[in-house]
């Protein structure tokens, strides 16, 4: 630190010295300091961070009984789950992706070639509600639609893109400012390795963060965000007449599919905790439901994102920690993230191919989900990658107290790409 602290005194010479030859004023341009705060390194990290969980998140349609408190506490959540684990929710939009590709595929077999990739997402995310004569309307998601529309129980839904479009709150100005700031965030992180600069560990979160958000962003291309109220569909038949007295679990129509696997409809009971939501049936479908796993485009641009955000995390072997302790401490939780990420994968996978199998059962009641293996081995990697995360983002502050002194000079060209 003896450099840099020698730095400043000199500038203010400088300045000093300018101001005496000048009379006080200075003629011509003057450029912006060739340093930088902690403020700067803190508030450009925080800033890029809020804005890509916020303004990249798409979550479901809400039920009509959720109050602003309710819809701003999930959002919440799923910014922090965002935040502490970004790949997680990457997998969602990259599952749900592949759905809405399947969907596609069905209603255009169907003979429906009108149904797009938006509408898909948006009969998944709960935007059709059923409004059958025997029970309180529910949602449907587009398995079941496709079901109830081929089996003439339903008319196909007399809507367009335009209007699912339009029910979408998201704000175009918004995402151009998330774009140009995950620009920087990439551009500058890569000038300060190129010029041997040194990167915070705050930084380096940031640009993990930053690489699963555009990621994200690209599953969620074709979804609409924040929408509020779901298009109503009349079905004559009655839910009786339809479903034959089959048991179901979140909907009536759990025979078709289930609004599962996912947290608070499968593995809070397990757990024996409250289920959320508690309204059977359902009158949302949840964030947190797991529709299938990836395949195909889907799957190669999940496993790159992942091997991509481990590798930025493992990039920091190298880096100068103020204590010999934290160093190890991040090169062991970068190598926990490497390694549970695979494991997952691994026993994801297994547990997969188990689920398949239990869907492929003609006659069948639902499927008891978690399996006790899977819970456990799952929980147990899940509870590791948690306390590896937690450390990384701790460091990423405690790291400020104590950083090398290049670590506060400017990409060169830094100063004439604007940010936040």
């Amino acid at each position: 630190m003896a450099d840099f602290e020698q730095v400043s005194p000199v500038i203010e010479v400088l300045v000093s010295a300018t101001l005496e030859a000048s009379n006080g004023r200075v003629t011509g341009w003057v450029g912006d300091p060739g340093f930088r705060g902690t403020w700067d390194i803190v508030w450009t990290s925080v800033a890029t961070i809020f804005i890509c969980t916020f303004t990249l998140l798409c979550l479901n349609v809400p039920a009509k009984q959720d109050t602003f408190y309710v819809l701003f506490g999930r959002r919440v959540l799923w910014m922090l789950l965002a935040i502490v684990a970004p790949e997680i929710v990457l997998t969602y939009a990259a599952g749900q992706w592949s759905r809405a590709r399947h969907s596609l595929d069905d209603f255009h077999a169907s003979g429906y070639s009108q149904w797009t990739m938006r509408m898909a997402f948006f009969a998944d995310m709960g935007g059709f509600l059923l409004d059958a004569r025997d029970s309180v309307p529910f949602p449907l998601n587009a398995k079941q639609l496709h079901w109830l529309v081929v089996n003439n129980h339903v008319q196909y839904p007399d809507t367009d893109v335009d209007e699912i479009w339009d029910k979408s709150k998201q704000d175009r100005f918004a995402r151009f400012i998330t774009t140009f700031q995950v620009g920087y965030t990439i551009l500058h992180a890569i000038g300060r390795a190129g010029q041997g600069l040194a990167i915070t560990t705050l930084e380096l979160n940031t640009l993990g963060i930053v690489v699963c958000s555009l990621m994200t962003a690209f599953a969620w291309l074709h979804k609409p965000a924040d929408v509020r109220t779901p298009i109503r569909i009349t079905m004559v038949a009655s839910i009786a007449d339809i479903t034959g007295g089959r048991p179901w679990r979140t909907t009536p129509l759990d025979f078709i599919d289930e609004n599962g696997p996912g947290w608070a409809i499968n593995v809070q009971p397990f757990m024996r905790m409250p289920v959320i939501p508690p309204d059977r049936p359902i009158q949302r479908i949840p964030n947190d439901r797991f529709p299938m796993n990836p395949y195909g485009i889907q799957e190669y641009c999940l496993c790159f994102a992942t091997l991509l955000f481990t590798a930025i995390h493992v990039a920091g072997w190298h880096f100068s920690f103020p204590t010999t302790a934290e160093k190890v401490l991040w090169r062991v939780s970068s190598l926990i993230l490497f390694g549970v990420t695979a494991a997952f994968w691994i026993l994801e996978t297994a547990a997969s191919w188990k689920d398949e199998k239990l869907r492929d059962q003609p006659t069948r009641e639902p499927a008891e989900l978690p399996l006790a293996w899977e819970f456990w081995t799952i929980g147990s990697v899940a509870f590791l990658y948690g306390v590896a995360r937690l450390y990384m983002i701790a460091e990423a502050f405690l790291e400020l107290r104590d950083l090398d002194a290049t670590a506060y000079i400017n990409v060169n060209w830094s100063m004439y790409i604007p940010h936040v």
